[in-house]
């Protein structure tokens, strides 16, 4: 899983840092063509760990009961969950992956 935490740096200030947001980022399927999809959840309020695990507690991801293996896409006021599909786990990076993550969550089409 990855995580990645959005802070506020008043001033670029580190002392008075605070997390207002945060996205997770889980492998549900991987191909042997390399390609995988990650369940993607953005939580817009706190408390930010956990992001994945409240998603799962809605619904919003599916389990084996050993992994998530899937996502349900939608927003509520407290988190965004999507499914990036067709990710090349070695010719992408992590950058290209949040790149996806972002536009499964719908946020390229706020602007």
């Amino acid at each position: 899983m990855i995580r990645v935490t959005f802070d506020l740096l008043p001033g670029g200030n580190e002392q008075r840092v605070r997390t207002i947001g945060i996205m997770e980022i889980a492998n549900v399927v991987t191909r042997p063509d390399g390609t995988a999809d990650y369940a993607v959840a953005m939580k817009k309020t706190p408390p930010f760990s956990g992001a994945l695990r409240d998603a799962w507690r809605k619904g919003r991801v599916t389990s084996n009961d050993a992994a998530i293996n899937g996502a349900l896409s939608g927003e509520d006021e407290e988190m965004i969950v999507g499914l990036a599909e067709g990710h090349h786990r070695t010719r992408r990076g992590v950058y290209d992956l949040l790149f996806r993550a972002m536009k499964a969550c719908g946020l390229e089409a706020r602007q």
